[in-house]
């Protein structure tokens, strides 16, 4: 063969191998690019992972003891306080009138019961107990009439009507018994030599108390009128309804005490009414002491103070907007304007599906992050789990399950939102890979593996699953280069390019 031909036939060799090398390199850069990673074996914790937020798990509320109103606040909202620290204090005035009127009828209560045994009455004294009784039973069925209809008052012009007929009751009932005392005393009291009976001075005492009773049942029924007329809330008028219900059937059983005293010799039944009209009275005064006492409002321990938002509902919150209580709030004791919280006792409440709540038990360990504090993550145990369900914001059901905040501080606040993730059961020894390698179809399992820059395809048995670990129980082996991006469109055997 000539030196032209040899030449000529290794140029075209050379021409088809650069074509051929052209080809097989342009193929090599179309090839979809890959992310891999290595199947590895490691422990493996399986969580359930729930929402919730934090709360106190200790604390004390603090409750009005009657319905009134707020006269002063002596704490600022998170302020630290002490126990028996002053948070509020109530507007004393109706509570204290309530008192002198409890006492007033027990002191008339005890002068009855002291009298039974006394001397023979006379017409005139059984004529007054009789009025006195019919002015207590008056000035009583007033009261409760005005109680009751207070009671499911509504403010429309049938419930105006009846609260002003009530007020005419009352009143009328006042200036029968007024009547009564004035004729009595006048005519029977003032004229008689002194000493005076000790039966006389008991039943002008019982005339004055029923006079008293039925101008307070007055005072209070024109008091519900107005508080009617002006849309006021009616709770502090209810109140007060009912107290002086109490008070004119203490009474009206002092009254009957006397009648029978003065009616029957017999002295056992009328002993019998008195003592009973002493218990009412004593209880009723009891009560308004109480009451009385407890209008100041202290802490019950120490810690930092939370004004609630529960009296929202209540009238007189003023301009706030957070219905939180201010001074001249309206409060009862169905919601307590105050709480004092230990908030180095922090807890995270989560919300845990009834799905998983099977599988949350006392004592796992839980990781807790917060929104409002991203860079931190509390570690603590699954404390108790509520045995009642809640309904989620979405509808579901959960169960409360409570892990303790260990080592808060003072950066975490009542209210945080956060979730909770809650290792259930801790595989040693799994081989795992991305969760986002394994595929799905028919049935089946598979994840690609990278080799020699092909994508290869290899059906998996997967075993547990986390939010970002997949168990691999047979397929493949530790170590194997698993790709975990770009998979959508891989096809077995393509060619590929890893980052």
């Amino acid at each position: 063969m000539s030196k032209g031909k040899v030449i000529a036939a290794v140029v075209g060799l050379l021409v088809i191998g650069g074509i051929v090398a052209a080809v097989v390199l342009g193929r090599g850069a179309n090839a979809p690019e890959v992310t891999v990673e290595q199947a590895t074996q490691s422990s493996l914790a399986v969580t359930v992972s729930a929402s919730g937020k934090t709360e106190a798990d200790s604390k004390g509320d603090i409750y009005p003891p009657t319905a009134g109103t707020l006269a002063s606040i002596e704490v600022t909202d998170g302020q630290a306080v002490k126990e028996g620290d002053i948070i509020a204090v109530m507007d004393m005035a109706p509570l204290e009138l309530q008192v002198a009127q409890a006492q007033a009828a027990y002191e008339g209560a005890l002068a009855q019961s002291a009298s039974i045994s006394q001397s023979t009455p006379s017409s005139a004294d059984k004529a007054a107990a009789s009025a006195s009784v019919s002015a207590a039973y008056g000035a009583y069925k007033a009261a409760n009439d005005q109680y009751n209809a207070l009671l499911k008052v509504t403010p429309d012009a049938t419930a105006i009507a009846q609260a002003e007929a009530a007020v005419a009751t009352a009143q009328a009932t006042y200036m029968t018994a007024q009547a009564a005392y004035d004729s009595y005393k006048t005519t029977v009291y003032d004229p008689a030599p002194l000493p005076r009976d000790a039966s006389m001075e008991t039943a002008l005492a019982v005339l004055s108390l029923a006079r008293d009773q039925a101008y307070a049942n007055y005072v209070s029924a024109q008091q519900a009128l107005a508080a009617l007329l002006s849309g006021q809330d009616l709770t502090s008028a209810i109140a007060a309804a009912k107290s002086a219900r109490d008070q004119a059937w203490a009474a009206y059983q002092g009254a009957l005490a006397q009648q029978a005293k003065l009616s029957s010799a017999n002295t056992s039944a009328a002993k019998s009414s008195a003592d009973a009209a002493v218990r009412a009275a004593r209880d009723a005064l009891d009560y308004a002491t109480s009451n009385l006492e407890k209008a100041t409002m202290r802490a019950p321990h120490d810690g930092t103070v939370v004004f609630n938002g529960a009296g929202a509902s209540l009238a007189g919150l003023g301009s706030s907007g957070a219905g939180k209580p201010v001074v001249g709030s309206a409060v009862s004791p169905a919601a307590a304007p105050f709480s004092i919280v230990y908030f180095d006792q922090l807890v995270f409440n989560a919300q845990v599906d009834e799905a998983d709540i099977a599988t949350v038990k006392p004592g796992l360990k839980a990781m807790v992050t917060l929104d409002a504090l991203t860079a931190d993550t509390f570690e603590s145990t699954v404390e108790r789990i509520d045995k009642t369900s809640v309904v989620t914001p979405t509808g579901g059901t959960a169960f409360s399950v409570i892990i303790r905040l260990v080592d808060a501080g003072d950066r975490v606040l009542l209210g945080m939102n956060g979730s909770a993730d809650i290792e259930i059961e801790s595989i040693a020894g799994a081989l795992t890979v991305p969760v986002e390698a394994v595929l799905d179809e028919s049935g089946k399992s598979y994840v690609f593996v990278a080799e020699n820059g092909k994508a290869k395809r290899v059906e998996v048995t997967t075993g547990r699953l986390t939010d970002t670990r997949a168990e691999i129980l047979s397929g493949i082996s530790e170590g194997a280069n698993v790709i975990v991006s770009g998979i959508g469109d891989l096809k077995d055997g393509a060619a590929i390019r890893v980052k």
